[in-house]
């Protein structure tokens, strides 16, 4: 017989362009990573760690870390939670509520992960599309809270800052209030991922005091230079929280969590480099600007939205060696993260290469 898979989970994509051969590749600028690896102090405490891979976490590591991002995000202690990524800590918080054919309000394009995870639980996505704003893009609020008077809405997830438009779409606690009350008022959840917080500098975490249907999503693998240590967290009610706790698995990697508290500890370096990011991404932004064709929008985040008068960019860039991430508004447009300065040069080359090129064949034609 053959075995009964869930029915929904045959269409589930899988995890998209994450998984690539870099072999060649000169400028990896597709996943939205830190350009610079951790600071010194970070690799010594994980050196000295390792003679202690043996042991699973003791519970007051773990509680070390919890307690030293609840002051740094500057909430209660009981109402953080830390997780092995902050991909995990999404998919337990959407598992919390939504079920097979629950509805989940989101803009689009949005981080990819969250249709996948719908996917996975059975969900239906009723996406609301951003709207182009010159060099923005704007959440429709009024769209949004439209969508939440349908009872079989059980989720509201927002990226803010978005990826991959790079804009902030919640600036100011009235808007998050709104989405907050209408969700509430259907027994929906609101999650905002604030993935990019350190570069917006915007956050909705004290909420949390007033709203019990409130997740704030963090990472820091942005900030932090920690993506391969894979830490996250979610900021909540004591409930909320209580219940992601039993969810997730109990022990977070051992030296994941020593790398996170050395970062802490070492603050100043993680402000050098967010600093350092964003004075570069003005400088590619100006840049890829400048190359004829080519629109480029705002961020506030660690990488640009980019639309280029190029078909089949990224594809055409990963044959120069450059790596970029193509996004769902069609084949000539790319999200390129900020690198290395010789890394952002390499793909600004690589660009002006191809619209002269395609400049060329479309006069000869």
């Amino acid at each position: 017989m053959t075995v009964r898979i869930k029915q929904w989970l045959e269409n589930v994509g899988g995890g998209g362009k994450s998984y690539r051969d870099y072999s060649g590749v000169i400028a990896r600028l597709d996943l939205n990573e830190p350009p610079f690896p951790p600071s010194t102090r970070v690799i010594e405490a994980v050196k000295a760690e390792v003679f202690n891979v043996n042991r699973y976490p003791e519970p007051g590591l773990i509680r070390r870390l919890v307690e030293r991002l609840a002051e740094y995000s500057d909430v209660d202690v009981d109402n953080l939670v830390i997780g092995t990524g902050a991909d995990l800590i999404l998919q337990q918080t959407f598992n919390t509520v939504v079920e097979p054919g629950s509805l989940v309000v989101y803009p689009y394009p949005a981080f990819f992960v969250y249709d996948k995870i719908i996917g996975l639980l059975g969900g239906k996505p009723a996406r609301i599309d951003l709207v182009d704003d010159g060099d923005v893009w704007k959440l429709p609020l009024e769209k949004l809270v439209s969508a939440l008077e349908s009872n079989d809405v059980r989720l509201v997830v927002i990226d803010n800052p978005n990826n991959p438009t790079g804009s902030l779409l919640l600036a100011d606690t009235a808007a998050a209030r709104r989405i907050l009350d209408a969700a509430s008022a259907i027994g929906a959840l609101v999650v905002i991922d604030e993935a990019y917080y350190e570069f917006s500098g915007v956050t909705f975490a004290k909420l949390v005091d007033s709203y019990d249907n409130l997740v704030v999503v963090r990472t820091m693998s942005k900030a932090f230079a920690l993506a391969g240590m894979r830490i996250g967290y979610a900021i909540a009610s004591r409930k909320i929280a209580g219940i992601l706790r039993k969810l997730l698995p109990p022990f977070p990697p051992r030296l994941s969590i020593v790398a996170a508290l050395a970062a802490l500890d070492d603050i100043g370096y993680s402000r050098k480099l967010v600093e350092w990011v964003k004075h570069e991404r003005e400088w590619l932004r100006i840049e890829l600007a400048s190359i004829p064709g080519v629109k480029v929008y705002r961020s506030t985040t660690n990488f640009l939205l980019v639309q280029t008068p190029v078909e089949n960019v990224v594809a055409k860039l990963s044959e120069k060696g450059v790596a970029v991430r193509s996004v769902p508004l069609g084949s000539e447009w790319m999200r390129i993260s900020v690198g290395l300065h010789e890394e952002n040069q390499a793909a600004l080359e690589a660009l002006r290469g191809l619209v002269v090129g395609d400049t060329r064949q479309a006069s000869q034609a």
